[in-house]
């Protein structure tokens, strides 16, 4: 109903609200349900790049994921230059062993501990056995409302989490 969507986005709105008040530098952790831990034990993400979703140039990849980043921060640097690209185009290559019934992922953006961005992606219906490539575009804010590359310089934490359902 009208109404349920209503209160659905005030309630999001309000979410987001006390996130962006919020200081912190996002976490680590697992979800300790046993049909989880097991979608978790079979999922492995291959690799990762990110383009110029105008011109297609490679700006940065990582083929280095491994189990352990569900385990502690992985530290990516990615290039200023980025930051220049209206859209960017992410591919994330991937492999579950177990079926998904609606794999998605959410990030939050933090700048010195607050948030400042939310994004949402949904992939969908994952085949078990399966090896997956997603791309996803984000697109880039006004240059009027971007801070400068030199102030964002190893204080962003990208709290990354993904979820079946």
């Amino acid at each position: 109903s009208v109404g349920t969507e209503d209160d659905e986005e005030r309630a999001a709105s309000a979410e987001w609200e006390a996130l962006k008040r919020k200081t912190r530098q996002g976490e680590i952790r697992t979800s300790a349900n046993p049909v989880a831990k097991s979608i978790l034990d079979g999922f492995t993400l291959n690799f990762m790049r990110m383009r110029d979703a105008e011109t297609g140039r490679l700006m940065w990849k990582s083929e280095h994921w491994g189990q352990d980043m569900f385990e502690r921060e992985k530290i990516a640097r990615v290039p200023a230059s980025i930051l220049k690209c209206r859209a960017v185009a992410r591919d994330i290559n991937f492999t579950s062993e177990e079926v998904m019934e609606n794999f998605r992922l959410e990030q939050r953006v933090y700048f010195q501990g607050v948030c400042m961005e939310e994004w949402f992606f949904k992939f969908g219906f994952v085949i078990p056995g399966s090896t997956n490539n997603w791309e996803q575009v984000i697109y880039a804010a006004d240059e009027s409302s971007m801070l400068p590359a030199a102030l964002l310089s190893g204080q962003l934490t990208i709290e990354t989490s993904f979820f079946d359902g």
